[in-house]
């Protein structure tokens, strides 16, 4: 099973809206954590939708750069910004420069590549001195149903949970996000800091479109599977559009970390 989220997918740009909806937030309060300033040089990897390389182009400012990079580009490709620029880029194996950047953010892409720890390592060199980098990384552990019929909380957690390992298969980790404090203290990085972020939600909540959506990019591989039957897969989408259902989110770890100024 290779990597399911590519953006020819008809229904792509409403599941990263919808993941923009409910993240955004967070990242640019960890973006704000660390006083940017206007002319700074920025990279964001894996900019999908593009909502946060557009963010920061405003807060950068027009002497500042943001450089947006993902394996596809068209979304990215659509935001009318001078100061952004868009690069068709594999962080797993394209080259990135060196001492670069002020900023570097990165949310919803270590989890799914194998070569997690290394990348982070080349985030880390493409830094300049005093430049932060900003991992956005999620651990699934703490997703769990807190209010539905009382049948159904064992039905949720069980049927979610299943196909969250399922996904392992692709190198994907759904517990990535507990070993963030160390990896970036293994880095040798300064003024590290790790805060964790839990919230309720409900079938309004975009949290609910994102998870309907991601499990509706993978239904084929998780009914073949035999991760799920048909019926099984139906009954958990139909739980989460309930107007009584609420459950707990994954974890959302924001990260945050300096390299030493020369």
């Amino acid at each position: 099973m290779s990597y399911q989220f590519d953006h020819q997918w008809h229904q792509e740009r409403a599941r990263l809206a919808a993941l923009e909806s409910a993240f955004d937030p967070w990242s640019k309060r960890a973006i704000l954590d660390t006083n940017p300033q206007p002319g700074w040089r920025c990279l964001e990897v894996g900019g999908g939708g593009g909502s946060i390389a557009e963010w920061l182009c405003g807060l950068v400012g027009p002497k500042g750069e943001v450089v947006a990079t993902d394996v596809e580009t068209k979304f990215l490709e659509a935001i009318n910004a001078d100061n952004l620029q868009v690069q068709t880029h594999d962080i797993t194996k394209d080259p990135l420069e060196e001492s670069a950047f002020d900023l570097i953010h990165i949310r919803a892409v270590l989890a799914h590549l194998p070569q997690r720890d290394a990348i982070l390592r080349r985030l880390v060199a493409a830094l300049r001195p005093g430049g932060w980098l900003i991992p956005i990384v999620t651990d699934f552990s703490s997703v769990r149903a807190v209010q539905a019929p009382e049948r159904e909380i064992a039905f949720f957690d069980k049927t979610f949970a299943s196909v969250i390992e399922a996904a392992r298969v692709t190198g994907f980790d759904p517990y990535y996000g507990r070993r963030i404090g160390a990896i970036l203290r293994s880095l040798e990085l300064k003024d590290v800091c790790v805060e964790g972020i839990v919230f309720e939600w409900d079938a309004g909540h975009p949290l609910a479109a994102l998870y309907q959506k991601t499990f509706l990019r993978l239904r084929d591989f998780v009914v073949s599977s035999g991760t799920l039957s048909e019926e099984e897969f139906e009954r958990l989408q139909g739980l989460m559009r309930l107007p009584d259902f609420y459950g707990l989110s994954n974890t959302l770890f924001l990260a945050r970390a300096r390299t030493v100024i020369a």
